[in-house]
């Protein structure tokens, strides 16, 4: 297999003979790796660029960055659950403060069981999205020649190395803890090699990329909560305290510490047409953290109720 994008853009090579790269600065590798195609389409072209040929990958990246670190640090805890709810046992992932705006996720392309192919980018993006669940990560990585900063290196801009933290360094720490470590290089750490995939998602990345998934003739429910999630995006003056509530619960239920909560509240109301002061912000964050619950029957929102969503039940009719 060979391997492209290594030592500031220089072309291909053999993995085989990877240095250490380990100390370094601004070095690059993609996370594909290829077969003699690749050789013979830069031999030819004297670049990657343009390569439509097989492509293999050991791990699918998630790239979660945020000019605010501890939004990406909330939005890495949201991803870790929905890890959870696809069956992926985060011990067996790798978790990466990039050394810059955030984080960065690799998970094992065995849980859903890639193999080698020509669309095998397209198909990790889609595996991706569906594992971000409306998080904002970065899609522009699923690009079969995109190189990624290798582990250990140091971004010049920051002074900081990429380096690998153990979960619950990555979800717990202060960010000016994990920046502290990232002054130097850090150890390869040890994760569970052991674990079954993950059937859903199997299905998910071995289905037809032009045909729309389907359960008997019909279009396929959506794992996200659509009332919330339209909720979410922002509402209007005369909404926005009995939202808010509704909201500041669903943070609470989908397990954000307080900080997370309060962080997420502040990020939704940015959206709001006006945003609520923030006094009202408060008011709204300590309500949440009672345990008010708001079943798919109450009346803000069953007004946003869809059949897409995974808790819609036919024989509820409409409304």
């Amino acid at each position: 297999m060979a391997v492209e994008g290594v030592h500031n853009r220089k072309g291909i090579q053999d993995i085989a003979t990877l240095e250490d790269t380990n100390g370094l600065s601004e070095t690059y590798c993609t996370y594909f790796r290829y077969n003699m195609d690749m050789v013979n389409h830069f031999n030819q072209r004297g670049t990657v660029g343009g390569y439509q040929g097989s492509a293999y990958a050991d791990w699918l990246p998630i790239d979660i960055d945020s000019e605010n670190l501890d939004e990406a640090q909330m939005n890495l805890n949201r991803l870790i659950m929905n890890l959870e709810d696809y069956d992926i046992d985060i011990a067996s992932c790798r978790f990466y403060f990039s050394g810059a705006k955030g984080f960065h996720v690799m998970i094992p392309s065995q849980y859903f069981k890639a193999e080698p192919s020509n669309d095998i980018h397209k198909r990790f993006r889609k595996v991706a999205v569906a594992l971000a669940n409306g998080i904002n990560i970065d899609t522009a990585i699923y690009d079969k020649t995109r190189i990624f900063r290798l582990a250990n290196t140091k971004n010049e801009k920051s002074g900081l190395f990429k380096i690998e933290l153990y979960p619950f360094e990555a979800t717990s720490l202060e960010i000016i803890e994990i920046q502290e470590k990232a002054l130097m290089p850090r150890e390869r750490l040890d994760i569970e090699k052991e674990f079954d995939p993950s059937e859903e998602l199997v299905e998910l990345y071995h289905e037809d990329l032009n045909k729309k998934k389907t359960v008997n003739g019909e279009q396929s429910k959506t794992k996200v909560k659509v009332c919330m999630s339209k909720l979410m995006t922002g509402v209007g003056h005369g909404e926005r305290d009995n939202v808010g509530v509704r909201v500041a619960a669903h943070l609470r239920q989908s397990g954000l510490t307080p900080r997370m909560m309060h962080a997420a509240l502040e990020e939704w109301n940015e959206s709001n047409d006006p945003p609520l002061d923030t006094d009202a912000i408060t008011r709204i964050y300590e309500q949440g953290l009672q345990d008010y619950e708001f079943g798919c029957h109450d009346h803000i929102l069953k007004q946003h109720c869809s059949k897409e969503c995974i808790f819609y039940k036919d024989e509820w009719g409409r409304f």
